[in-house]
């Protein structure tokens, strides 16, 4: 009896050890599931404690061992995801990927511009959100390539971020993944460039032609000379003419484009100081009365609120040259009985100056080019004319390199308004106060001067 109640304990202790062990057992493998689970979703986890017999504590030390590495594995797996996003999104290429059904799987913000995309678009075809055949040409060259490809694309409409109209000309690269899961697509906005491309071929055919055709004058005249004419009192004085009015026009071509390869070299050197404005305004209307007069113009120069104290920092000679060009191009394109105005302002932080004209005026498809070497709205009236085609270039880099701007308005038959802005100079205050003491120790003498600057600030050219 007593042997079979000592079974009988010894078999439920047993029985009890066994259903310990088996709820220990249970217990880590629920706590590993749950391990598991946060590791897959990125939350933090942690090793099991303990020791656990049988199949769950090997199980347990596996565990221990491997969560760990899998941890890191996954953190650096993060850091990297994270980088390359940062780099993509930093990229000033677009970048655009899909799968094999040409479904969005991911577009960097580059790219959200260049398509003008509201959203990615992520999990939509390509062609629901960028409706250009071109761009779906493009994608499906991809994906039929073994190799990258490179091709041009035009998308219609304006620019980003900025008020251009017209088509914008893409560099696209792009590669098929392994097994034809998907492709990558890289774009680059090359309008700018193609531009310049253009802009440099229109300069050397321009320049080739303005240089030729003078030499050809000059080449013609003198064999005519060569050929007996010389001999002829009749022409040859007249030939000589021409062929001195040709050098000359040679001369001033030649002279320009040296001073825009210096502006565009940096090696034009520039002495800036404060001017008077209404100085350097009133020597360039002096300057070209005469003319205006002999031409039959109306020459006008309105000073409107600037007086000696406003000034501007600019070189003297670059001041001079933006006014003559300025007031040359005017007097060229106005017809005779026609008026051509200066007038200037100041206000707070600048000094505007505007150059108008009752002439033939331009186009309005052709403002945005005026400011391009050699460009002439009318090639032939404006070779007549002697210009260059260089002097709004050089006005426009003379105004930059001052630090203003220039700009232009114009209607055909009623003429143009040239409007350049350049920066005020402001005198500090110790030497503002020492300058306003000199002005008043005046000599006696100086008194009729002065008041040769206070006339009124208009000037007007006619012609009797």
């Amino acid at each position: 009896m007593p042997l079979d109640w000592l079974y009988l304990v010894l078999t439920g202790l047993l029985g009890v050890l066994a259903g310990l062990v088996a709820l220990r057992g249970r217990r880590a493998l629920r706590e590993m599931g749950r391990m598991l689970r946060n590791l897959e979703s990125g939350r933090p986890v942690r090793r099991l404690l303990g020791l656990y017999p049988g199949a769950p504590g090997h199980l347990v030390e596996i565990y221990n061992e491997v969560v760990p590495r899998l941890e890191a594995r996954l953190e650096r797996l993060n850091s990297d995801r994270n980088l390359l996003q940062i780099v993509l999104e930093g990229m000033a290429e677009g970048v655009l990927a899909v799968d094999g059904r040409r479904r969005i799987l991911f577009v960097n913000r580059s790219a959200l511009e260049l398509f003008a995309m509201g959203s990615p678009g992520i999990g939509r075809l390509l062609a629901e959100v960028v409706r250009s055949p071109e761009l779906q040409q493009v994608v499906e060259l991809t994906f039929a390539s073994e190799s990258p490809r490179q091709e041009e694309i035009q998308l219609p409409g304006p620019r980003p971020m900025q008020k251009l109209s017209g088509a914008r000309i893409l560099a696209v690269r792009g590669r098929r993944l392994e097994g034809g899961a998907g492709a990558v697509l890289v774009f680059h906005d090359v309008t700018d460039l193609r531009r310049l491309e253009r802009m440099r071929q229109d300069f050397v055919a321009n320049a080739s032609h303005e240089l030729k055709t003078p030499l050809a004058a000059i080449q013609a005249f003198t064999e005519t000379l060569i050929d007996g004419a010389i001999e002829d009192e009749t022409v040859n004085r007249d030939f000589l003419r021409r062929i001195e009015e040709q050098t000359a026009r040679l001369n001033a071509l030649i002279l320009d484009m040296l001073s825009l390869a210096r502006l565009d070299g940096g090696r034009e050197t520039f002495q800036h100081r404060p001017l008077v404005a209404s100085h350097a305004l009133r020597a360039c209307y002096d300057n070209h009365l005469g003319r205006a007069l002999a031409s039959g113009l109306r020459l006008t120069l309105h000073l409107g609120n600037l007086d000696d104290a406003t000034r501007i920092v600019a070189d003297e000679e670059a001041m001079r040259q933006i006014l003559d060009n300025l007031i040359d191009n005017a007097m060229k394109y106005t017809p005779e009985g026609g008026r051509v105005n200066l007038n200037a302002k100041a206000t707070a932080a600048q000094v505007v100056i505007e150059v108008s004209d009752t002439g033939m005026g331009i186009p309005r498809d052709e403002l945005p080019r005026i400011f391009e070497r050699f460009y002439r709205v009318e090639k032939g009236r404006s070779r007549a004319k002697g210009g260059t085609g260089l002097g709004l270039a050089i006005v426009r880099h003379l105004v930059q390199a001052l630090g203003g701007s220039i700009s232009v308005e114009s209607r055909v038959n009623s003429g143009s308004l040239f409007r350049v802005e350049l920066p005020r100079y402001r005198l500090p205050r110790s030497a503002a106060g020492s300058e306003s003491a000199e002005a008043t120790s005046v000599a006696p003498g100086e008194g009729e001067k002065k008041d040769d600057l206070d006339t009124p600030n208009l000037h007007i050219g006619l012609i009797e």
